[in-house]
């Protein structure tokens, strides 16, 4: 079997889960890996002695190590021992399944509306992509959903292809100001000024290396940043604009054209 992984990722409050479980509506065979599902627990995540709080922004806020041996063990089974903690479970055919059970909620954005003949529609131009496709019954995709991809270069190694979903300063700010949490029951929300303090600086300080004119921090607030061609064709990278002005619709189009070219060919 042919295990297939592509990332999802661009800022909090990007649109990339929502992004995520459309796609897995839309393409067969494939599941979903949160990447927020790795985080540490509490104690583990790094205190910030200025900014006075935990960072949960920070590479060192996710266990990198544990996502990426599961990683290993879904694609290349045969390295399981290799990989004690690989959140997987034997299937009994050699093969290993994702374990996690994950935390995230599986209701799009209510910014993101899109018309139901379109996914029907791209099912069908997927589904007819399949027909020459040598693996048709012999692939699994895992649509890894995370934050902090792109800096990881060991990481995005590992992907077949990785969408990056690119957002202004402003409409990131305003879908995470609104977002609430439901944690162990009890609805939890951002307290005042964490995106300022904590989200966007780590998201800029971890991908501005990455960006055309990343030094010029007014500007990728303004256009979401641009990443520099020769990152993109390095590490299989594809950006799509996900602003609050964008044709929902074109957008998931987009993106699943591009995951059957580049993988149903």
């Amino acid at each position: 079997m042919r295990t297939i992984l592509i990332g999802i990722t661009g800022a909090s409050s990007s649109g990339k889960s929502t992004l995520a479980y459309l796609l897995k509506r839309i393409l067969p065979h494939s599941e979903i890996i949160h990447e927020d599902d790795f985080y540490k627990l509490e104690k583990d995540i790094p205190f910030d002695p200025v900014r006075k709080d935990r960072d949960w922004d920070c590479p060192d806020a996710i266990d990198m190590d544990a996502m990426k041996q599961t990683l290993s063990v879904l694609t290349e089974p045969n390295t399981y021992s290799k990989n004690p903690r690989a959140a997987v479970k034997d299937t009994g055919d050699g093969y290993y399944d994702y374990a996690m059970a994950s935390t995230e909620p599986t209701i799009k954005d209510a910014f993101f509306k899109n018309d139901e003949r379109t996914i029907n529609e791209l099912l069908g131009k997927v589904n007819a992509k399949l027909e020459n496709f040598d693996s048709r019954q012999s692939f699994r995709i895992f649509l890894l959903d995370g934050f902090l991809i792109l800096p990881d270069k060991e990481l995005l190694k590992m992907l077949s292809l990785t969408l990056f979903f690119k957002t202004s300063y402003k409409a990131l700010k305003s879908r995470r100001e609104k977002r609430t949490y439901n944690v162990g029951g009890d609805v939890w929300a951002d307290p005042p000024g964490y995106f300022d303090k904590f989200v966007w600086p780590s998201y800029y300080t971890y991908h501005k290396n990455l960006f055309i004119r990343g030094n010029d921090e007014s500007y990728i607030k303004e256009t979401g940043g641009n990443i520099k061609e020769e990152f993109m064709e390095e590490y299989n990278v594809f950006e799509f604009d996900n602003n609050d002005q964008c044709d929902a619709d074109k957008l998931i189009e987009n993106a699943t054209l591009v995951i059957a070219d580049k993988i149903f060919h």
